[in-house]
């Protein structure tokens, strides 16, 4: 398999990789007469496939996931519409576990719908490790005075009951409906 000169000392290589299938066709890639798109992930993929990808909207590589083109300006324009659409009050202390697909980190955020911003390297391409969770203070400040992550609310909607009032379990294990508090 041929690859570009310019490649020579400016890709990760992968062992063995041409020895695979486009993760698109599927078609073998190393006897293949179609050129092969490397990203910086390292993973070969057709250069037809890959502009067929990136022309319908998909930006990460289809085996692992990291971002394959440079999206710091997605992750401004993220960032812009994030600070322009705020949260609630009563949902701004809702925090989740992310883990991030471009740097493989975990990291607690606050949660947004638009997205979650990775906070080790900045991107937006990022899943979800756990679920919403309400901390009485940002999880960073809890960490920086060495108190873990403060007091934690869990809030769900009844105990499998459909169209139920809210449940609020503390960390102490006390359990809290609005049914039980007079709360509505």
């Amino acid at each position: 398999m041929c690859l570009p000169k310019k490649l020579e000392d400016n890709h990760q290589c992968i062992e063995n990789m041409s020895r695979g299938n486009c993760p698109i066709c599927m078609e073998d890639i190393h006897t293949s007469r179609i050129p092969s798109h490397i990203p910086s992930c390292g993973h070969l993929i057709h250069r037809t496939c890959f502009d067929a990808l990136v022309r319908g909207g998909h930006y990460a590589c289809p085996v692992c996931q990291k971002s394959m083109l440079n999206m710091e300006s997605v992750w401004r324009s993220l960032d812009e519409e994030i600070a322009a659409t705020p949260m609630p009050p009563e949902y701004a202390n809702y925090f989740i576990g992310i883990l991030c697909k471009d740097c493989h980190q975990e990291s607690s955020v606050r949660f947004h719908p638009v997205g979650a911003k990775c906070r080790s390297c900045g991107s937006y391409n990022t899943c979800r490790s756990s679920n919403p969770e309400l901390f009485t203070e940002p999880p960073e400040v809890a960490t920086r005075r060495g108190t873990g992550f403060g007091e934690v609310i869990r809030v769900s909607h009844g105990r499998g009951r459909a169209n139920s009032e809210p449940v609020v379990e503390t960390s102490d294990g006390s359990v809290n409906s609005s049914e039980e508090t007079g709360d509505s």
